[in-house]
């Protein structure tokens, strides 16, 4: 059955950056008297905070066609990234960010009172770190939201003002949207407040910002509801329009249960290695439930970054405060600090004693392909070996300095014992065994000579990332997290043969 095509349909044309004009299907010129639809603007998004996830959320809507405009409080770095400098290693950030650079799309501005002036929709991307309690710090955020309504008292037109970075659910609405009509002077009509949590992973920002797998909209007025799934109209992913209380809830959920699933698996691999099984191969046949999904189900040392630990813990604590007391998210919490303790009792066992031993840790980010060391298990590593009289040469290739930061700030006295090395083969230099802490592939290929280097040709793999056939050619004896080695047999290795 044919489909009748109404030939009077309006299809988009984009023309410039600042312009899209409307032009109908039919070629033929329009009947006389009829006038052209006006020219629609392009909307224009303000990115309040230009670090991890703002830049990428700000470059991901300039890509997909709206008009950007970004502001950070640190001058210094709005310069770099106004130059096309990228300030953090992430895959694809550098070439998009000087993409849209040089379309004119994204433009970094001086000032707050600029970018409430030129844009409609101002999203609030600034860090709510985890507090000693577990609750999160809302100083930033309240600092950039008064910050904010400061600049809106002078600007006529109506403006939404949306909550990117996350918060516990209630914040939108009982902290943030009273205090910016306050502080502006605006009602509800002029000023919309709304959340659209994040769902990025670092190491794949761009991609996740780019292509989301959906999109959350928090909104209690039509017109900001209205003026984001405009925003997202072209970014091809589903969107969830819920309360702004919903949409933060929906963050923290899905980061707990995210956590969840790891903690699952890295108490089944202690599992697996005593029953002598290999935790991938069943890792795989559990997750090929549809019911259930293969994602984050392979165990390791632990999870660490930014989010998971801290939201967790913000979630624990909420549902306190709340008379709940959530059982799973401490349960989660709980694991992975137990994780910790089986990682540093296998290494232990494997070399049959801690004390004297010159150890290479290899991988220092919470995970290959990126240089953040937040919440990295490779700090409480490097601490545990050191308080059994280990000594530890450290390396990575990206997040190098990010550690020796976080080093510093963690043992402010100095801790003897840790030494950060340029290179690979300079970690692993007479070493009793090499750790592999993050799986980044320049660790996996494993050459021979890295093995004779060694005074011991032992890797103790926690992600069992290096392939067993690389192992053997190698002439390295290979320890996993989970992959069933009784390690009571590996203590005295010998050295390989050169």
């Amino acid at each position: 059955m044919a489909i009748p095509v109404d030939r009077r349909t309006v299809l988009p044309v984009r023309k410039r950056a600042t312009e899209v004009s409307v032009v109908t299907a039919r070629r033929s010129s329009p009947s006389r008297g009829r006038r052209r639809p006006p020219p629609r603007t392009v909307p224009v998004a303000g990115i309040v905070g230009l670090g991890h996830m703002g830049l990428v959320t700000g470059l991901a809507f300039s890509a997909h066609g709206l008009n950007v405009v970004g502001y950070d409080i640190s001058p210094e770095l709005g310069k770099q990234i106004a130059r096309g400098s990228a300030p953090f290693a992430e895959e694809g950030l550098a070439k998009l960010l000087r993409q849209e650079l040089s379309r004119g799309r994204f433009r970094v501005v001086p000032s707050l009172d600029a970018l409430a002036a030129e844009a409609e929709c101002l999203f609030l991307c600034v860090p709510t770190p985890s507090q000693p309690d577990g609750r999160i710090n809302l100083g930033p955020l309240e600092q950039s939201a008064r910050a904010v309504a400061t600049a809106l008292r002078s600007v006529t037109s109506p403006r939404v003002v949306v909550v990117k970075s996350t918060v516990v659910p209630g914040t939108t609405e009982g902290m943030v949207a009273p205090l910016v009509r306050s502080v502006a002077g605006k009602s509800p009509e002029e000023i919309g407040i709304a959340s659209n949590p994040e769902f990025l992973s670092e190491g794949t920002v761009v991609r996740d910002a780019l292509r989301p797998a959906r999109v959350v909209i928090g909104a209690s007025d039509a017109r900001s509801l209205a003026w984001l799934r405009r925003a997202y109209r072209d970014f091809g992913a589903p969107v969830h329009a819920l309360s702004p209380s919903g949409a933060e809830l929906v963050k923290y959920l899905s980061n707990s249960f995210l956590a969840l699933k790891v903690s699952f698996a890295n108490e089944a691999a202690r599992l697996a290695d005593r029953l002598g099984v290999h935790i991938d191969r069943v890792m795989e046949a559990v997750g090929s439930d549809p019911r259930i999904g293969g994602s984050f189900l392979r165990a390791g040392p632990g999870f660490g970054g930014s989010c998971f630990d801290k939201d967790v813990r913000a979630l624990a604590v909420r549902s306190s405060d709340l008379g709940l007391g959530l059982k799973l998210p401490r349960a989660a919490l709980d694991v992975n600090d137990d994780q910790l303790e089986y990682v540093i009792d296998r290494i232990d066992t494997s070399l049959g004693g801690l004390k004297g031993a010159r150890l290479a840790l290899l991988g220092l980010a919470f995970k290959a392909g990126t240089e953040d060391v937040r919440e990295s298990r490779a700090l409480p590593i490097a601490e545990r070996l050191l308080e059994r009289g280990a000594t530890v040469r450290a390396h990575d290739p990206a997040a190098a300095k990010s550690f020796a930061r976080a080093w510093s700030e963690r043992t402010p006295k100095g801790a003897a014992g840790l030494t950060i090395v340029p290179s690979i083969e300079h970690a692993i230099e007479g070493a009793d065994a090499a750790i592999l802490q993050a799986d980044w592939p320049q660790y996996l290929r494993w050459p021979a000579r890295w093995s004779r280097k060694m005074r011991r040709p032992l890797l103790i793999d926690l992600r069992r990332a290096v392939p067993v056939e690389v192992a053997r050619r190698a002439g390295l004896s290979l320890v996993g997290l989970g992959d069933g080695t009784d390690v009571k047999n590996v203590a005295d290795v010998p050295r390989a043969a050169p």
